[in-house]
């Protein structure tokens, strides 16, 4: 597959006073003004960043900061890239790729119970037709989270592990080069189906396909894209989905870094859902543009794969202790990406907060009965044993390049994973399991990066 040119959504250089509130606003990076400067005017002109190439979290906010829409985030994405380019990725980013073997979807193969097993069999096999509800990545890792839910009899449920959820996360991390190959793939695989509509579970592949895909890659795809969310909710109000009970429950809603991307378009759409089903909600401290990231957009900055996983956990819990400061009764989120990566917070730091994918939340309300917390611990500790050991294959590895998008014809490598089901069977036994947190505690405050300002 010929693959043109990526076509460069470039910051607006021109019109940026370097006036830093982009970097000295930012939840997350939260520099003094004088140095905010300093780092606006080292990104445009490519010199070494002192902060936020190693500290940005991916959260979008510094585009709805700026004072005169110039999109600094597409600044640091194209550094970022440039650090791509020159280097590589890190050995622990193998974990999400799909096209090559022993990532988390490879791995977890080994812990599907077979009912998941059976689900994420059909929505990778099945021939997409109709309407196409794009499953993603991440809810792959969490396929109870929809199951065999009433809600996918509208549509043709698919998972297509080798769409990088359409390029997001690898946008995110500003290989934009290698998102550019999947929205041509994207554009192939769409053009090949007999489909006319697709529904996107995650707000950030609706943001790829109908934004950075057409405008920033010119990548058309002449298909109608249609926000799950938004579809759930006209359906909820019509009544054309049916509750049995009210879930009463107060929740506080974590707002995805996705959802930033839109200028807000994605953040009333779910709690007018949660409201829907008898949902009270109260609100975090940071919310909406200001809100903090799950973790996961932590990995795109990480320069060191033990540091990259320390810093993911530690903005996890962070977001965690925020949720409780609420006082609710649940954390609900409307991102998979966000979902697995909280729990395994949840689980490793002893947060005792429940936490729920928003489709869980109107699951119950529909009367369908949830293996709920079990399935979700289980799966915090699989992919606990899954990080670890591919955190301690990676000691070993050097930086790499994407070389190819999709997964070869073949499959993954066939592999019993001996020490990995040996790892995981040791984080079964309530001893090792104390002693594994209490260690990751400890190591924490020196394992993170350190801010020098």
């Amino acid at each position: 597959m010929t693959v043109q040119p990526r076509v460069r959504m470039v910051f607006d250089a021109d019109s940026c006073t370097r006036c830093g509130e982009c970097f000295h606003k930012c939840p997350e990076l939260r520099l003094p003004l004088e140095i905010a400067k300093d780092e606006i005017e080292r990104l445009i002109h490519g010199k070494e960043s002192k902060h936020v190439l190693a500290h940005c979290t991916t959260c979008f906010s510094c585009n709805l900061l700026c004072p005169h829409d110039c999109k600094p985030y597409q600044l640091v994405l194209e550094r970022w890239n440039d650090r791509y380019r020159s280097r590589g990725a890190p050995p622990i980013n193998r974990l999400v790729c799909p096209s090559l073997d022993n990532n988390v979807w490879h791995l977890l193969t080994v812990f599907l119970t077979p009912k998941e097993a059976s689900w994420t069999q059909r929505w990778m096999s099945q021939t997409p037709k109709d309407t196409i509800l794009l499953v993603g990545n991440y809810i792959h890792l969490l396929p109870f989270v929809v199951g065999d839910s009433r809600l996918l009899d509208r549509f043709t449920p698919v998972d297509l592990l080798d769409h990088w959820e359409c390029g997001a996360y690898l946008y995110q991390c500003g290989f934009l080069d290698v998102a550019k190959r999947v929205a041509e793939k994207c554009r192939q695989d769409f053009a090949g189906w007999d489909i006319k509509t697709v529904v996107p579970l995650l707000d950030a592949v609706h943001w790829m396909l109908t934004d950075v895909h057409p405008n920033e890659m010119k990548v058309e795809h002449g298909i109608e894209v249609v926000n799950f969310n938004e579809w759930l909710l006209e359906h909820l109000q019509s009544r054309e989905i049916e509750l049995a009970k009210p879930v009463a429950l107060t929740v506080t809603v974590h707002d995805n870094c996705y959802s930033k991307a839109g200028d807000g378009q994605y953040w009333d759409t779910p709690r007018e859902i949660l409201k829907q089903v008898g949902c009270e909600i109260t609100e975090m401290r940071h919310v909406r543009r200001d809100s903090l990231c799950c973790g996961f957009g932590a990995g795109a900055s990480g320069e060191s794969s033990v540091r990259t996983v320390f810093d993911m956990l530690d903005v996890a819990s962070r977001k965690l202790r925020e949720a409780e400061e609420t006082g609710a009764d649940a954390l609900v989120s409307y991102c998979g990406g966000c979902m697995y990566l909280l729990w395994v917070a949840r689980e490793l730091f002893d947060h005792k907060m429940d936490l729920y994918h928003m489709v869980e939340i109107v699951r119950i309300a529909m009367g369908e009965r949830l293996e709920y917390p079990e399935w979700h611990v289980k799966r915090a500790w699989d992919i606990i044993a899954i990080m670890t050991y591919q955190l301690v294959r990676s000691l070993g590895m050097k930086f790499f390049w994407i070389r190819e998008v999709s997964i070869a014809d073949e499959g993954w490598k066939q592999s019993r994973f001996t020490l990995l089901r040996f790892m995981r069977m040791l984080l079964d036994v309530a001893p090792v399991r104390s002693i594994y947190k209490r260690m990751l505690r400890t190591m924490l405050p020196a394992m993170k990066s350190k801010r020098t300002f």
